[in-house]
């Protein structure tokens, strides 16, 4: 693929199947007016990153023990309106369905930035939290009749490493993308299984200091607008690689950035390579993998929401841009965030969940 570009076409083939579990949430867009209603999305990381490849064109499973309340529903209406296959969400009473708020502010310089929010603002009592699939369930799960090309987890559970244990056995790739190390031996299992390991630098800043060689084939460290670092089994070391950010102009909100830069890899590497993946992938093809992905954030930063990019541009837009992209190394987007409703009445939505 030296001297041609890399391939997005939409996934249309039934094998292109990805599991995921993780934190599936719901998400409350608020843009800091209060005449404008708020969004209700899918959320969450594993939420977002099965949300975004079902629009890339896979059939996406997310993986997750969510309740009966009204937010699941919520949630749920979006997941329907996107493609994502419901068929492994438990919906009981002990399950739970974490909320957040995402509250988009500006600063004194009129930047954009994001907060989220994790208790109801009016009596502070916490949104319920992430609870993981019970380990008792995953033989029902795996006697599910797909075997995915991709298993990705971002939250770690036992009954992730034993989900991810046996689909690494059935020869499906395991993204693994972690938000924090709060238990350092099922950390080391998770690593021990992942084909490729993906964080932020803000979350796991000591990861390069307490690993100093490197675990897994692929190790993506994300460095916020800077951009990321990266090495791969391929290098002559361990050396970690810098790749720059795609600069864009005028944007709206940051969130989401990573969650589409997972999803583009993802898809990048399935449309450009043979299986097995790791034979084919030259260094060459895996950064400009990465460049699709970065791609894919730097553009999401243009809308409001963790997945406004889906809600405002069409697929083939966004395929035409990447390939403008690589022809002038500028993102050229003349689409503008079509924005939030304006509210007819006010209402306290949070009295509904």
């Amino acid at each position: 693929m030296s001297n041609k570009s890399l391939k997005i076409n939409k996934k249309k083939s039934s094998s292109a199947i990805c599991f995921g579990t993780g934190l599936v949430a719901l998400d409350i867009i608020m843009n800091g007016n209060p005449n404008t209603e708020p969004r209700f999305l899918a959320g969450g990381s594993c939420g977002n990153v099965m949300t975004i490849l079902s629009f890339l064109g896979w059939k996406s499973y997310p993986i997750a023990r969510l309740s009966t309340s009204y937010s699941t529903s919520l949630l749920f209406l979006d997941l329907n309106d996107q493609n994502v296959q419901l068929d492994l969400i438990s919906r009981t009473e002990d399950g739970s369905t974490p909320v957040i708020i995402h509250r988009i502010l500006r600063d004194s310089e009129n930047t954009p930035k994001h907060r989220y929010e994790f208790r109801v603002p009016k009596t502070n009592i916490w949104f319920p939290s992430f609870k993981p699939v019970l380990s008792s369930k995953v033989d029902e799960i795996t006697s599910f009749h797909f075997v995915p090309k991709v298993f990705y987890l971002d939250r770690i559970s036992r009954s992730a490493i034993d989900l991810a244990t046996h689909y690494k056995r059935n020869g499906s790739l395991i993204f693994f993308e972690p938000s924090s190390i709060t238990d350092e031996k099922q950390f080391k299992e998770c690593l021990a299984v992942a084909d490729i390991l993906k964080f932020s630098n803000d979350r796991l800043p000591e990861y390069k200091n307490q690993f100093s060689a490197r675990q897994v084939p692929i190790e993506i460290e994300t460095i916020g607008a800077s951009g990321l670092l990266y090495r791969y089994t391929r290098n002559k070391n361990d050396n970690w690689r810098f790749m720059p950010a795609i600069q864009i102009d005028n944007t709206m909100d940051n969130a989401g950035a990573g969650d589409w830069c997972s999803a583009g890899i993802i898809h990048g590497l399935y449309q450009n390579l043979n299986e097995p993946i790791f034979k084919n992938l030259t260094i060459k093809k895996l950064e400009q993998t990465i460049i699709f992905g970065q791609f894919l954030g730097a553009l999401n930063c243009k809308f409001y929401g963790a997945r406004g990019l889906m809600y405002n541009l069409k697929y083939q837009e966004i395929k035409k841009m990447f390939y403008l992209y690589n022809k002038n190394k500028k993102v050229e987007l003349c689409k503008v965030e079509s924005g939030f409703k304006l509210s007819n009445k006010p209402y306290d939505f949070l009295d509904l969940l």
